[in-house]
Parts: structure tokens; sequence; C-alpha cells
């Protein structure tokens, strides 16, 4: 003979299995519904989750970045401008690590975008963009 405790958990159980049931159920009208509509609609749809996910920037650090007045000194550098610069000056890996005094693994791990490169070699980056492949031999032979 079942025990009133037992019993009652598995009515609870029920109760339970069939409330999450229904809004599961509601939930999937609802992600039908969205996914029905037109694309840019979703995008507006997706974004406030996406901003409210993020946590709010820290207002310091943005404004220590603009007092320095720097804006335009900065580079930005992404690992495919790397690789790209890289390529167009015929160079590999080893030689832009010999170049820039840093490791070939670190060159590797700059274009894979798992590590970003220091300020003080920020400066040999920028010039890679200006400098011509005569004067790199000149610099890699010297």
């Amino acid at each position: 003979m079942p025990t009133l405790a037992a019993l009652l958990k598995e009515e609870i159980s029920k109760i339970v299995r069939k409330e999450v049931q229904d809004q599961v159920r509601e939930l999937k009208k609802t992600v039908a519904r969205l996914e029905k509509m037109s694309p840019p609609a979703k995008a507006k749809a997706k974004a406030p989750a996406k901003s409210a996910a993020k946590p709010a920037a820290k207002p310091a650090a943005k404004t220590s970045k603009a007092s320095t007045g720097d804006k335009r000194k900065q580079l930005r550098i992404s690992p495919n401008t790397i690789k790209k610069h890289r390529k167009r000056l015929k160079l590999s890996q080893a030689d832009l690590g010999k170049l820039l005094n840093v490791s070939t693994n670190t060159v590797l791990r700059w274009e894979a975008g798992t590590s970003k490169p220091r300020s003080k070699h920020l400066p040999g980056l920028g010039q890679l963009r200006s400098i011509s492949k005569r004067d790199l031999k000149k610099q890699l032979g010297a």
C-alpha cells in the first residue's frame, strides 16, 4: 500500500509536468511566430536581448583613452590585417617575428586572434602598412 507521501509526490510531479508542458507549448508557438517574421524584424527582436546581455562598459576607461588625444594615432589592428600585410610583403611568420623582435609563435597567435599585440609592437605593425618590399629586405638583411 503506497504511503501518503509517495502519493503526494507522484501527484505533484504530474501537475508540475503538465504545467511545464503548457509553458513549453506557449514558448514554441511564440518561437514559430517570430520565425515567420521578416529578417529585419528578427534583428530588431534580437537586438534588445543582445544589448541587455552585454555588461555596461566602464566610462572611466573610455574617458582615459579620449583624454590622451591619441585617437588619430591609434592603430586598428586585427588578425586579418596582420596576415594581409605579411602576405603582401611576402614575409614568413618567422621573418615578421624577427622584424618585430617577437617569436614566431607570437605572430601565429596574433594572426589567429588568440592574443593581441602589446602597445610596444603597434608602431612596428603600423610601419608594415607603408613599408616597401625593398626597404623591408634591407632591414631583414642588415
